[in-house]
Formats: C-alpha cells, structure tokens, sequence
C-alpha cells in the first residue's frame, strides 16, 4: 500500500498542517494530526479543533482549505 503521507496534490495535506474546515453547517480552523488511506484507497484527514481543543474529526480533503 502506498503511504499515504507521500501523496502530494493541491487538495493533500501533511501532518502539523494548519487548515480550515469549510462548507458544511460550520467551519473551523485546526491542525492536520494523521493521514491515512482508507480500505478503499482514499485519503482521509485527522483534523484537530482550536476551539474545543483536543476535539478530533476525520474529513476529507474536499472539506479542508489551507490556512496562510
């Protein structure tokens, strides 16, 4: 399986990444603390809140935007 933290395209994302979570119902900004594939290949994103801290989702990379 290919590691999923090699994979570089405008809509990936490393580990330590600051993102924004957007559309949707809310947005949120946070920090990239995993990547992984799932069974199905695709890549998803262990996103950890600002506010609540320490708060975890998993999205993909459709919903994440960089922050500058």
């Amino acid at each position: 399986m290919t590691n999923p933290t090699s994979l570089h395209t405008p809509n990936r994302f490393y580990v330590g990444d600051r993102v924004r979570k957007v559309g949707g119902s809310y947005e949120a900004t946070g920090t990239i603390q995993a990547v992984f594939a799932t069974r199905a290949g695709l890549i998803r994103y262990v996103f950890e809140f600002d506010s609540p801290p320490g708060l975890l989702h998993i999205f993909s990379g459709i919903q994440l935007e960089a922050v500058p």
